[in-house]
């Protein structure tokens, strides 16, 4: 077993590709392979799963990957520590990310990052929650975000931030003449637009709905749609109203597209977490990264009451 064997894995499985694990170690596709097949020979297991569509780490692979990715660290912090003293850290850090904080904290984040540590690059994998806890589990992220607190250990979390959902609705005459006040008894009779299955969003607006007295499965679903960006288009295009995170809708509401109604007498805060896998050592630039996601959601935090 030898390093460049090991970067060849490694390489393969945060791309899901060996063309491009190739063009990123300036090597042939077959070159890849052979290390691929020689590295599996000598650990006597098949360590990835390759489909016309997709590669995967098999179980066997789920189990050596961690290895792998702490053999590459040791060389990393070795190499910076004889070669780079005083030099600026750089390094890609993949994060996984739910729609709302890919959208609406991660933009801030990518600038507030820019201007403390330049070196640092991003490559953003957006998906839903659920998507966000699979693609760490599976290596695929080396951090991520999402609003679904897993069930597994092997994905830490970590309170990132605090978000609310709030019910928006179009802004015309009816919905202002309730001077921001919605009626209970009201939203029987109104029409939803609603995320998708897996969605962190979707997730809290049924638990808000179960706290006013509606049953999900009678709410009356207009659309379902894959994104919050959508999900304010249509809903101040007027065709139904939504629960929805009050991140995601703040530049409607500045705008005057949208109208956000809360309920005082029930909790409709939700927590964002940062996420890892635990037997995953992060990179130099991955744990920096930690660090200035961290300071930057703090600051937000206390200038803005709240992102």
């Amino acid at each position: 077993m030898n390093l460049e064997q090991v970067k060849s894995l490694v390489s393969v499985v945060n791309n899901k590709s060996f063309s491009v694990a190739a063009k990123e170690m300036f090597v042939s596709q077959p070159t890849i392979s052979m290390h691929i097949k020689t590295l599996e020979r000598e650990i006597g297991e098949q360590l990835l799963i390759r489909s016309t569509k997709d590669v995967i780490l098999s179980e066997a692979g789920m189990v050596f990957y961690p290895y792998a990715v702490q053999m590459l660290k040791a060389e990393e912090e070795a190499l910076f520590h004889m070669q780079n003293k005083g030099k600026e850290l750089t390094g890609e850090v993949l994060i996984a990310s739910s729609s709302v904080p890919a959208n609406y904290v991660l933009p801030g984040f990518l600038a507030y990052s820019k201007k403390k540590c330049k070196g640092i690059s991003y490559r953003i994998l957006e998906g839903d929650s659920t998507e966000v806890i699979q693609k760490i589990l599976r290596f695929e992220g080396e951090i991520g975000i999402g609003s679904i607190k897993p069930l597994t250990p092997k994905c830490m979390p970590f309170p990132l931030v605090k978000d609310k959902i709030v019910l928006v609705t179009p802004n015309t005459r009816k919905y202002a003449s309730f001077q921001g006040v919605f009626n209970r008894n009201e939203l029987k009779r109104e029409e939803f637009v609603i995320r998708e299955k897996g969605s962190g969003t979707k997730a809290a607006g049924e638990s808000l709905e179960k706290k006013l007295g509606l049953e999900p499965e009678k709410v009356r679903v207009i659309a379902e749609v894959q994104t919050t960006e959508t999900l304010k288009r249509v809903v101040a295009e007027g065709v139904g109203i939504a629960f929805v995170s009050s991140i995601a809708v703040r530049d409607y509401l500045e705008q005057g597209k949208l109208l956000a109604f809360e309920f005082p007498e029930i909790a409709n805060e939700r927590q964002l977490y940062l996420l890892w896998h635990e037997e995953r050592n992060l990179s130099r630039a991955g744990e920096h990264a930690v660090e200035l996601l961290k300071e930057y959601c703090d600051k937000i935090a206390v200038s803005n009451g709240g992102i």
